[in-house]
C-alpha cells in the first residue's frame, strides 16, 4: 500500500510534496473522472459520440454563416478546418475552467467532511477535458488527412499545445473557484467574461483581419497562441517558437499561482458555503 504523506494543518506544500501526494491520490482522480464521464452521457442515446457531434454542429453552422454567406477570410484553410482547430480545443478549455471555477460548491460536502488533496478535483477535470479533446482531436486528423493537410508537426506539436491549454484553463479555474465560493456576484460576471474572452480570441475569424491596434492580445493570450500555431501548422508552416514557449511559461505560472490561492483558501471557503 502506498504511503500517504501527512500535512500539519496551515503547513506549505513544496512543488516535489504535491506532486508526490496528488500521485498517491492518482486512484481518486480516475474515481472522479469516471463518475463525471458517467454522469454526463448518463441516458442519453447518442452517449460519448456528442464529444464529436457537438463540435462538429458547431462548425457545420459557423461554415455556413461566416464561410459560405459572410465568406469571412480562413487563411487559405477549407473553412471546416479553419473552424474546427479552434472549436474543439475551445470547448475542452470552456469545460476545464468552468468545472473547475465551481469545484468548491459541487464537492463541498465531501471536502468538509473527508481529506484528500483539493487538486484532485481540478485535475480529474483536466483529465475530462483531455479526454474530450483527444477524441475531437482525431476527427480534426481525419479531416486534415481528407483535405491532404496533415503534417507531421501537427501531430508532434500538439502535446504540447495540449499542456498550455489545460493548464492555462485550470490556473484561470483554480485562481476564481474561491471567489466563486465567496461571492454570489462571480457567478454572474463569469459568463459575461467567458463571453468576451471568446469574442477576444480568433475563434471565428484570422488574426489577418485585427486591426493593427488590437494584434498584441493575440500575442500575450495563450489560448490565441494556441489556436493560430494549429492553423499554421495546418498551412505548412512551423509554429512561432517564441510564441509557444511564452504561452507555456505564463499558462504554468498561472497554473502555480492558482494552485498555491486555491490550497490557501480552498478550506475556508468550503467552511462558508
Amino acid at each position: 500500500m502506498s504511503k500517504i504523506t501527512t500535512i500539519a494543518a496551515g503547513k506549505p506544500l513544496s512543488v516535489i510534496q504535491l506532486l508526490t501526494e496528488l500521485w498517491h491520490y492518482r486512484g481518486l482522480i480516475w474515481a472522479f473522472s469516471a463518475r463525471d464521464l458517467k454522469v454526463k452521457y448518463f441516458q442519453t442515446i447518442f452517449g460519448p459520440l456528442w464529444v464529436v457531434m457537438t463540435p462538429l454542429i458547431t462548425v457545420g453552422v459557423m461554415t455556413f454563416v461566416f464561410g459560405l454567406m459572410i465568406k469571412v477570410p480562413s487563411d487559405g484553410l477549407p473553412y471546416l478546418m479553419f473552424y474546427l482547430v479552434a472549436i474543439v480545443p475551445w470547448y475542452a478549455f470552456i469545460a476545464v475552467l468552468n468545472q473547475t471555477i465551481s469545484s468548491l460548491e459541487a464537492h463541498s460536502g465531501l471536502i468538509s467532511k473527508i481529506y484528500f488533496p483539493r487538486l484532485v478535483i481540478g485535475a480529474s477535470y483536466a483529465l475530462n477535458g483531455t479526454v474530450d479533446f483527444l477524441v475531437g482531436y482525431v476527427v480534426a486528423v481525419i479531416f486534415a488527412m481528407y483535405f491532404s493537410l496533415l503534417t507531421v508537426e501537427f501531430i508532434l506539436v500538439m502535446p504540447l499545445l495540449l499542456f498550455i491549454q489545460m493548464a492555462w484553463a485550470l490556473g484561470l479555474g483554480l485562481l476564481l473557484a474561491p471567489y466563486n465560493a465567496r461571492y454570489r456576484d462571480v457567478k454572474h460576471i463569469i459568463p459575461l467574461v467567458i463571453q468576451l474572452y471568446y469574442f477576444a480570441n480568433p475563434i471565428m475569424y484570422p488574426v489577418s483581419v485585427a486591426p493593427s491596434w488590437a494584434l498584441w492580445l493575440f500575442k500575450v493570450n495563450p489560448f490565441a497562441i494556441v489556436i493560430t500555431t494549429y492553423r499554421s501548422l495546418l498551412n505548412g508552416h512551423g509554429p512561432d517558437w517564441i510564441l509557444v514557449i511564452y504561452a507555456l511559461l505564463v499558462s504554468i505560472a498561472f497554473l502555480a499561482a492558482g494552485a498555491f490561492l486555491f490550497m490557501r483558501k480552498g478550506q475556508d471557503m468550503v467552511d462558508v458555503l
